[in-house]
């Protein structure tokens, strides 16, 4: 013990003199993470045979973890995904690359999500040189509409689009009406939005179709509530027609827009995790309202363009329809494809649990939607040629008045609804006007608001208006002042406007001395130019009229003829001037780019 008395029997060790190390001293070595004594050099053989041991034994828990259950190389998987779906798939991802069970060829996948807007990731997959930028092995808009756009641009760049490889997550588009309108009580549809003799309760708010799937899903049920026929480009711009507040440039936006006071109830078309996140946030009460009529739902389509990814991506979807991958979906307010009702969503949000509505739509309905609204939007340049035939000193029965002066009363009625902005000039025809041409130029094309020394151009126009007369003995020289009426067009057009020849009549081409159709079809194809479209849009009444022949006419250059009952139904043409710059049968409007 320190500091007592030694224990029984102990003796003293003596004090040795110091002793000279051995030269075989044993060392110490490091293998694998032990530390070896070596003895001396006798027993180098035990040594060598330890020492081979342990290397082997290390080198056998070395393979096992590299080789068994780890990952010898790895296969890369980029995904570009719209940003409402991006953050599920980014935690799946993380949970998906941990396990080394998801293997391509004895490769582990491993996915990376990057978030892109879905206009551009719909570019991107059309090879558009921009979105180059987005390049992935995987894109996932939020649906499947943006692949008309994309496959256009796949033409351009003569490249495929591949078909989904299957749907990651559905959201329905429903219409949103505040809580607590005045109509609520009203039945809600897309064919509700249509004013009818007595109007609709509601006006349509949408998001900029451009930039938002819902606001293009919308596009389409609009165009399919309005019917087909000669009215159905008036019936679209008229449930489009809800003014400066109409189009939203974000969902944010259009929410807002609902708390706007109107003489109607404003609706918004919405996707359900729009309302989600909106009432997460605490937005304002509202009422969402899956449409009578039926609903389209964003699919988020998964698209595998690059080569040899296929069967990774296929990996990765499966493990998005788990039980897992559900619930991070609902997470984000998202349902899961193919899956039950996601109640967690639906309970916040009070959209029904079950909504069944297609992600797509008749091939090229997209497309053809988008480009009337493209349309719709633009300013109008227009030549206005009215027929003064002697037809027109017909009466109009129970009026007292003329077709001429019913006419030129109705459309100067109807010029007072245009902007100032709007660029119109007026001619009239029937034979012999200007020496040997059908046609005079009444007032020239120039913006309404444009002022001169004796005023603005809209005085101009509505004194030309008020001057003109029917010429007793004059025939129909259609066909000439069409062509020439389409060339005066042209001749100015302007990129930033839609460039239209209207033509009002009520008989058909009788001019001896002038072109036949057919001279003037050929003329029409001939001088068309894609790149700077002018349409020709025929207004026709009286029982005289060549209907086909102004139809005919009107499509070569991807316009549109109406038939009209009386004059006085002009006035409301040009209220839903938008009807003038579309087609009855979009596939032949001239395509934007």
């Amino acid at each position: 013990m320190p500091g007592g008395a030694p224990p029984s029997g102990a003796v003293k060790r003596q004090k040795r003199p110091k002793e000279r190390k051995p030269k075989n001293r044993p060392k110490s070595v490091e293998v694998s993470g032990w530390l070896i004594k070596v003895p001396t050099w006798a027993s180098m053989p035990l040594l060598v045979g330890t020492v081979a041991a342990l290397l082997l034994a290390a080198g056998a828990f070395i393979g096992v973890s590299t080789l068994g259950g780890g990952c010898g190389s790895r296969m890369r998987l980029s995904i570009a995904a719209d940003s409402g779906v991006a953050p599920a798939l980014t935690e799946l991802s993380r949970r998906f690359n941990e396990d080394d069970g998801n293997k391509v060829d004895g490769k582990c996948v491993e996915v990376t999500v990057n978030a892109a807007p879905s206009p551009s990731i719909a570019m991107a997959i059309g090879g558009d040189g921009p979105a180059v930028r987005l390049a992935a092995d995987v894109y996932v808009p939020d649906s499947s509409l943006w692949l008309e756009p994309a496959a256009r641009a796949a033409e351009r760049n003569r490249i495929a689009v591949p078909k989904p490889a299957g749907s990651v997550a559905t959201s329905p588009v429903v219409l949103v009406r505040p809580k607590n309108a005045a109509s609520a009580g009203a039945a809600l549809s897309w064919r509700s939005l249509q004013p009818g003799p007595g109007g609709s309760p509601y006006a349509l708010r949408i998001v900029d179709p451009e930039r938002d799937a819902t606001g293009l899903a919308a596009l389409i049920k609009v165009r399919e509530a309005a019917g087909g026929g000669e009215r159905s480009a008036s019936g679209f711009a008229s449930i489009l027609d809800g003014g400066k507040d109409a189009v939203a440039p974000d969902v944010a936006s259009g929410f807002a827009a609902l708390a706007q006071a109107g003489n109607r109830t404003p609706v918004l078309a919405a996707s359900e995790q729009a309302l989600w996140k909106q009432a997460r946030a605490g937005g304002a009460p509202i009422t969402p309202v899956i449409p009578a009529d039926g609903t389209m739902s964003l699919d988020y389509p998964l698209i595998v363009p690059a080569p040899g990814k296929a069967e990774a991506a296929g990996a990765f979807l499966r493990a998005i329809g788990t039980e897992r991958g559900a619930a991070e979906l609902a997470k984000v307010g998202l349902r899961a494809a193919g899956k039950p009702p996601a109640r967690t969503v639906s309970a916040v949000t009070g959209v029904a649990p079950q909504v069944s509505g297609p992600s797509g739509a008749t091939p090229g309905l997209a497309v053809q939607s988008l480009e009337m609204w493209r349309r719709m939007r633009l300013g109008t340049r227009m030549l206005t040629v009215i027929d003064v035939s002697g037809s027109m000193l017909e009466q109009v029965p129970g009026t007292g008045r003329t077709r001429m002066q019913i006419t030129a009363g109705e459309v100067e009625h109807g010029m007072a609804m245009l902007s100032d902005g709007t660029e119109i000039g007026v001619w009239s025809f029937s034979t012999g006007m200007d020496g040997p041409r059908p046609y005079r130029e009444l007032a020239p094309i120039a913006p309404l608001g444009q002022t001169t020394d004796g005023g603005t151009h809209r005085a101009s126009v509505g004194q030309a208006l008020g001057r003109i007369r029917a010429k007793p003995d004059g025939d129909t020289g259609l066909y000439d002042t069409v062509l020439a009426a389409y060339r005066k067009v042209k001749s100015g057009y302007r990129d930033d406007m839609i460039n239209i020849a209207l033509v009002l009549t009520d008989g058909r081409n009788d001019f001896a001395g002038g072109i036949d159709e057919q001279t003037l079809l050929a003329g029409l194809k001939r001088e068309y130019d894609p790149s700077r479209p002018v349409q020709v849009v025929g207004l026709a009444f009286g029982p005289d009229v060549d209907m086909a022949a102004l139809e005919r006419i009107a499509r070569s250059t991807g316009g549109a003829a109406y038939r009209i009952n009386k004059p006085m139904e002009i006035r409301t043409l040009f209220q839903r001037s938008a009807a003038f710059k579309m087609c009855d049968d979009p596939a032949n409007c001239p395509a934007a780019e």
